[in-house]
């Protein structure tokens, strides 16, 4: 594994040190490390009691046919950047920009970069198969 004083100076961002504080979504302010009930349509109890929409804002309260549909997930928040896709359309300064998201919320914010790296790599498989095995059937 590389150091950090192996690495070129313009990849030595020391800004990417953690908060001392446990980070919160910044998409939609769910805590990192707690254990939250969330609902299919994406509203989640947070630990204070309250609920919130998929987007962070304040929600109501489930009825109970809404909340039979509640399922127990544990919030992690790690530190995301953007990938490629979003490096063609911006500034490459703000392509490598850093934001703290839940796995939720990074699923949903890089979910065209996920299915284009998911396409490529089976495009791929698909061609080394053809190349030592012959055509596949599909």
């Amino acid at each position: 594994m590389a150091r950090l004083i192996d690495r070129p100076a313009e990849h030595q961002d020391r800004s990417i040190v953690p908060r001392p504080a446990a980070p919160r979504c910044e998409h939609c302010g769910r805590p990192h490390g707690h254990t939250l009930r969330c609902l299919p349509d994406g509203r989640w109890l947070s630990p204070d009691g309250l609920w919130f929409s998929d987007e962070g804002d304040p929600a109501p309260w489930p009825d109970v046919v809404e909340y039979a549909g509640v399922r127990t997930s544990r919030s992690i928040v790690g530190l995301y950047r953007r990938r490629r896709a979003a490096a063609i359309e911006m500034s490459a300064e703000k392509a490598m920009e850093r934001r703290w998201l839940c796995r939720r919320c990074h699923m949903v914010t890089a979910r065209d970069e996920h299915r284009r790296v998911t396409r490529t790599r089976s495009l791929m498989r698909l061609a080394l198969g053809d190349l030592f095995e012959g055509t596949y059937t599909i």
